[in-house]
């Protein structure tokens, strides 16, 4: 009775055995190959605590399953020895979805393909590359590697290209060279294989050559927008500066630098304080420059957007961050650098207070600046923010008039006065 128990329980075992099998054909999803004879056959299909793994001399499952997913392992077949390991690979690729069909190419392209494959980094590494072609017409390359110094390294390897992906059989042996028994079963192994259905190659997709298009008009238009657009507006405000200081200069010419005609309308004082100024800097930076901040920050976002969302290369998307980063930089930074120029206009008089005189031609200025008599065509827009009305006589300086600063007429009726002023 026990020896029939033993018995039960050995064919038991061998049941679960990765057992060395004959020659018989290992099916994928799209091919077939003859799998090697008197193999242990192992892949990442096999449960972790499955005792297959112990008998086929794999101490750690883990690590082999690990190893498996990493490099893209269907098929591991192990000599009852360990000395004999051939590993079947299936990789997806950008190189290989463009190729599709290694039997496509042409030969020059195959050529400059092989070239590609398997380098040898220094004196110790002799490479060996060439092509095979198996009986069912699907065409390999060859590649074998021997690595000497301290420790030996040899490594054969068939590989394919087929419906968009890799495919290779790799054998390998380590202190020990290979033996031809050895490459005789990787090349039968090639031979052997046969693609059960071959698919058409799509048609080149031109999205990602369209969308890496679009990117670099994005990056063109930040970049190149802000050199085209800023030297434009500045010679056109530099004209317009130009073309009110002449009429300016006439004016004064006519009338005196500080002749001023009738009775004043308005007289008002206003406190050009930090607080003012940087209020003024703030507005000046962000809202009467709202359309080109929006646009800028679109465009920048948009950018960078696309840079990330679609298959772009490495440099286009550092292109992108670093635009996106120095437009922001600029923003944030802008106000600081209207505030300093604003500074130094309200500290050439002796005062930090504003007298302003508003007659029915010309209005007089003093106390941040010498007195001086203004026509009011020198005005180009009035701005209101707050308790201020800013007269702005440029496109980047103004005049602040504080609301509660009336000494003679009301606010409301001022804006009023102003405004049409502006308007003749």
């Amino acid at each position: 009775m026990r020896k029939i128990v033993s018995v039960l329980a050995a064919l038991l075992l061998i049941a679960a055995l990765p057992v060395m099998v004959p020659a018989e054909a290992w099916v994928g999803v799209d091919f077939q190959f003859e799998a090697p004879e008197g193999m242990y056959q192992l892949g990442p299909g096999i449960e972790e605590n499955d005792p297959a793994w112990a008998l086929a001399g794999v101490g750690d499952a883990a690590a082999k399953l690990k190893e498996y997913q990493e490099m893209g392992v269907l098929a591991n077949f192990l000599s009852e020895d360990g000395a004999t390991d051939i590993s079947v690979m299936q990789k997806v690729s950008k190189e290989s979805e463009t190729i599709f069909d290694l039997r496509l190419m042409e030969e020059e392209d195959k050529a400059e393909f092989l070239e590609t494959l398997a380098k040898a980094g220094n004196e110790d590494v002799a490479i060996e590359k060439g092509w095979f072609e198996n009986e069912s017409g699907l065409l390999f390359y060859r590649i074998k590697i021997d690595v000497g110094g301290e420790r030996e390294m040899h490594e054969l390897i068939y590989g394919t290209i087929m419906n968009g992906y890799s495919l290779n059989i790799d054998i390998h042996t380590l202190d020990t060279g290979m033996t031809p028994e050895q490459e005789e079963i990787v090349e039968r192994m090639a031979d052997s294989m046969v693609f059960t259905n071959i698919l058409e190659k799509p048609p080149e997709d031109v999205s990602a050559a369209l969308n890496a298009l679009l990117l670099l008009i994005l990056l063109l238009a930040a970049v190149a927008g802000p050199l085209i657009y800023v030297p434009i507006k500045s010679k056109r405000d530099k004209k317009k500066k130009a073309r009110l200081t002449e009429q300016l200069s006439e004016f004064h010419k006519t009338n005196g630098k500080d002749t001023a005609h009738g009775e004043a309308v308005y007289v008002n004082e206003t406190d050009c304080t930090r607080e003012a100024i940087h209020r003024f800097s703030y507005y000046q930076a962000y809202v009467k420059n709202i359309g080109e901040v929006i646009f800028g920050t679109l465009l920048c976002v948009v950018t960078v957007c696309a840079a990330f969302l679609i298959d772009s290369v490495w440099w286009m998307k550092l292109a992108a961050v670093a635009v996106t980063a120095y437009y922001a930089y600029k923003l944030i930074a802008m106000p600081g650098a209207v505030e300093k120029i604003q500074i130094k206009v309200h500290s050439q008089g002796m005062s930090k207070t504003a007298h302003y005189t508003f007659y029915n031609d010309v209005f007089r200025v003093s106390g941040i600046q010498s007195a001086n008599v203004v026509p009011y065509f020198q005005l180009t827009e009035v701005r209101r923010c707050g308790q201020y009305l800013y007269l702005y006589y440029g496109p980047d300086n103004a005049y602040l008039v504080d609301d509660y600063g009336f000494q003679q007429g009301e606010s409301r009726d001022f804006e009023k006065f102003i405004r049409g002023k502006l308007q003749k």
